[in-house]
């Protein structure tokens, strides 16, 4: 039988060797293991940092929408404000209408209450402008901006086509009573049609109703009364006019007193059948 037998110094060394092995072996292991961990802290703080400039472009990207949306309010109201007297002062303005030649407007922002920025679109107050005009005249305009006047109803029915707008009629007596009548939504169509009122809105005021019946009625002037048998009986020298019918015409001959003989002067019958002073 023959043994061999390892001896006692080599079973020594190769214990040595062994955990040399696993020394270095547990040694390079934590190694990976230190930069593993570092490795992600690394990819932690890079996702921290993409995460913070998404955030920050989120914010910019926010703050580029407000201000192109700025830019279109401003755009839009500097469009309603070249278009109508939107944020003026009382003065004189010239506005710019799509289809249109600029042209200048009297424009109100004392009405404080009722509010401010009016485009003012007649005026009568004592009588220094004859309001019996022809067809043509009441078409294009006439009269002064800064007393009596009318301003066209080409003009009126582009800036009612042009946009939204209110109706205020301010009217005062020879006693110096003021009252109003407001309407909602005031539109009146081309002259194919006859400048006709298409609509009101609503009525609200202490003057009464005086355009109640006038909805889909057409204006009509003294060189047009042959289309309307009654017609110079109402004195109706430019206004819109309903047969058999004579309850408003602010465009009447003045008359400087109520007592006047020419009862159909500036005339709002809804409030009282005396002519008045102010229109």
């Amino acid at each position: 039988m023959i043994k061999l037998s390892v001896s006692h110094s080599q079973n020594q060394q190769n214990l040595i060797n062994q955990h040399k092995i696993h020394s270095e072996l547990w040694s390079k292991f934590n190694e990976l293991e230190i930069k593993s961990e570092t490795h992600q802290k690394l990819i932690d703080e890079y996702k921290m940092e993409l995460s913070s400039m998404k955030l920050e472009i989120q914010s910019k990207d926010d703050k580029i929408r407000n201000l192109q949306t700025e830019k279109v309010k401003i755009k839009e109201l500097q469009s309603e404000q070249s278009s109508s007297c939107l944020c003026r002062s009382t003065s004189f303005h010239t506005i710019t209408l799509p289809d249109a030649q600029p042209f200048t407007v009297s424009c109100e922002s004392n009405l404080t209450k009722d509010g401010t920025g009016w485009t003012v679109i007649q005026r009568r107050k004592d009588g220094s402008v004859d309001f019996n005009r022809t067809w043509d005249e009441y078409k294009e305009s006439f009269g002064d901006l800064a007393g009596e006047f009318f301003l066209g109803l080409e003009k009126i029915h582009l800036l009612t086509q042009s946009q939204p707008h209110e109706l205020y009629i301010l009217l005062e007596d020879f006693e110096n009573e003021t009252r109003y009548a407001r309407y909602s939504y005031f539109v009146i169509g081309g002259e194919r049609g006859s400048y006709m009122i298409e609509e009101l809105g609503i009525f609200s005021g202490n003057a009464e109703d005086g355009l109640i019946f006038l909805t889909n009625c057409v204006f009509l002037t003294a060189d047009r009364m042959k289309y309307v048998n009654d017609y110079t009986r109402f004195n109706a020298s430019g206004w819109w006019f309903r047969p058999n019918s004579f309850i408003s015409n602010l465009n009447g001959k003045y008359a400087f007193a109520d007592g006047d003989k020419d009862a159909h002067g500036v005339s709002w019958r809804a409030w009282k059948s005396q002519p008045l002073k102010y229109a």
